[in-house]
């Protein structure tokens, strides 16, 4: 189980440890954006937290404003002490209170289809019940994609970070493995909730809503993407959306903004979902009057 938790919180970026660089076969054309004024370039690239082992990170060009940059934001700081702060903090913070397991979140047909879910990922629902529903959300959420091949530790941003590491750019990050603990913790009971029962419609659909999204991100088909990733939480489960998304979107174009009034070259590399739709980071950038177009 602690292994499985690994495995979860890497899927969203909160456990980290960077991996060498290796030789890649550039998807066709993948989505990256570049957002200028006068004396700034920023490159913008949504990546998938969680791909199949030696398929491409991104394309030719998103290599190449990676190499041009001086510096490199991700979600959060890239280490080995971050992945065990995150695991110790997760442990802390998901533990289910006394008197209140996870079954007592959820009416008898959502419980039916939890233990349905785990059995179906070779798990015993009895094994989610010390967990928080965050916790268990995360932890149901990652199984489908490690049983279809996916791995955590090919996350795009791993990849990305590791260049950095090695050509000495400088690396930031918009959070720390503590926020994103607090903030997933944090969520409402209902917000939880939702993050559960989402999880179990990706587990219903198995590996294929994975595939389809990998499929769309390689070939930088934004409006599939955005459909899988973006619209459907928001019209199914707007408070997890809002919370997972929306607020951390605003958050981190207030920082933005301020680096792009600055000078220099910058590539910012988070889940591109963040990327995408009306709360994106790139629409809330137009919107304060950058040029953000997609570099073809």
């Amino acid at each position: 189980m602690i292994r499985r938790l690994c495995a979860a919180l890497a899927a969203l970026a909160l456990a980290a440890c960077a991996t060498a660089p290796q030789e890649q076969q550039f998807a066709p054309n993948p989505a990256l954006f570049v957002a200028r004024d006068a004396d700034s370039t920023m490159y913008l690239f949504g990546t998938l937290h969680i791909r199949r082992p030696g398929a491409p990170w991104g394309g030719a060009r998103a290599q190449a404003g990676l190499a041009e940059a001086e510096e490199v934001w991700t979600e959060m700081p890239i280490s080995p002490e971050t992945d065990q702060q995150a695991q110790r903090l997760a442990i802390q913070y998901g533990a289910a209170e006394p008197g209140r397991p996870l079954s007592s979140y959820f009416s008898a047909e959502e419980n039916a289809r939890i233990a349905e879910a785990a059995q179906r990922l070779g798990l015993q629902a009895q094994a989610l019940e010390p967990m928080k529903p965050w916790l268990a959300g995360l932890t149901l959420s990652i199984m489908p994609m490690l049983q279809a091949g996916y791995d955590p530790q090919q996350g795009a941003d791993r990849l990305i970070d590791a260049y950095a590491d090695e050509h000495g750019k400088i690396q930031r990050a918009f959070e720390t493995a503590e926020q994103q603990i607090r903030m997933l913790a944090g969520f409402s009971e209902e917000v939880q909730r939702e993050m559960v029962l989402q999880t179990l419609d990706e587990v219903e659909a198995g590996g294929a809503l994975m595939d389809a999204m990998a499929a769309a991100w390689e070939t930088g088909d934004l409006a599939t993407l955005e459909r899988l990733v973006v619209s459907d939480m928001k019209a199914e489960y707007p408070d997890f959306y809002r919370g997972l998304l929306a607020d951390r979107n605003d958050a981190w174009v207030e920082v933005l903004d301020r680096e792009l009034q600055g000078a220099g070259v910058d590539f910012v590399a988070v889940g591109a979902a963040h990327m995408l739709g009306e709360d994106g980071v790139i629409a809330q950038l137009r919107a304060l009057g950058y040029s953000v177009e997609r570099v073809e």
